[in-house]
């Protein structure tokens, strides 16, 4: 990008943030910690693509291992695809259950002692929920400065916005072979019946994040002939997919997009899931549990 485009969009960047003080400020004051359930908050300094959901999941399980209860998880309303991913994929755990909500910190306290444990995939802008154990997910250094801020950069705020101590963990991509505390990879791709590729497919993805996406999928082996990629949550992807199927094209599509599709589609032959893996360091469990332990919950 050169400078003449660069310079208008770094403005903007400056706008946005001082508007994202200011919101915070009159309308996202700290509020009151919960009195009866633990409070857990997994988020990024990105706008998306950072694995909040899959690791969401991995954590419901550790909590559940680790002996909690009755465990609320809070989805943002406008991620529905969010929320039905992570029903599906904690649907075998007993005393688990998905909410959607355009207000996490107000049905955090609804639910305040009717579970033990309350986890929100994202919530990290909502300054509101105070007394959180907050679990950071870094696939880079913590952005510092408003550049790096939407729409010039990739990241929503600056370490500098967020008093709260969190659990920092360093992630990769598994096939990269880097140190991190959690990685991600492709555990498997098949169709709803359970049958494997017979040709090379069509990637199609509406997530924040395509070439993450793009290289596991090419990491677990599998050549694709083309990737379309569409914004985070795009309603096109539907339209997109029966024209590939028509076409007579084998499609791969993330979990998140597969939930979102309707039964007649979550059935086609043709339609294949990439199911993400999480693996997480025996460090950064430890210090999951040292933060569970030192909340007292």
């Amino acid at each position: 990008m050169n400078t003449l485009t660069r310079l208008p969009l770094t403005c903007l960047a400056a706008f946005y943030h001082a508007a994202y003080r200011l919101h915070h400020r009159l309308c996202l004051k700290p509020g009151q910690p919960l009195q009866n359930s633990s409070l857990y908050v997994i988020g990024s300094f990105r706008i998306g693509g950072a694995g909040k959901s899959p690791f969401t999941a991995w954590f419901v399980r550790f909590l559940r291992e680790q002996g909690a209860g009755r465990i609320a998880v809070l989805c943002h309303a406008k991620a529905r695809d969010e929320a039905q991913m992570l029903r599906q994929r904690l649907a075998q755990l007993p005393q688990v259950q998905v909410f959607s909500t355009g207000n996490r910190y107000r049905t955090a306290h609804e639910l305040d002692g009717e579970f033990d444990a309350i986890v929100c995939d994202d919530g990290f802008e909502d300054t509101r929920l105070s007394g959180a154990i907050v679990i950071r997910l870094d696939w880079e250094d913590p952005p510092m400065h408003t550049e790096s801020l939407v729409p010039a950069g990739m990241f929503r705020s600056m370490a500098t916005d967020h008093a709260a101590p969190a659990i920092a963990l360093r992630c990769a991509s598994a096939h990269t072979g880097a140190d991190a505390d959690v990685t991600f990879g492709i555990a498997g791709i098949k169709n709803a019946a359970g049958n494997s590729l017979s040709h090379d497919p069509v990637l199609l993805c509406g997530i924040a994040d395509p070439s993450r996406f793009a290289s596991d999928v090419a990491a677990s082996g599998i050549r694709a002939t083309r990737t379309i990629a569409l914004r985070d949550h795009d309603r096109r992807l539907r339209r997109i997919l029966e024209a590939l199927l028509r076409d007579g094209e084998q499609v791969v599509i993330t979990e998140k997009d597969f939930a979102r599709l309707p039964p007649e589609l979550q059935n086609e032959h043709a339609v294949f899931i990439a199911r993400q893996r999480v693996l997480v360091s025996d460090s950064a469990k430890n210090a999951l549990i040292a933060a569970r332990a030192n909340a007292g919950r």
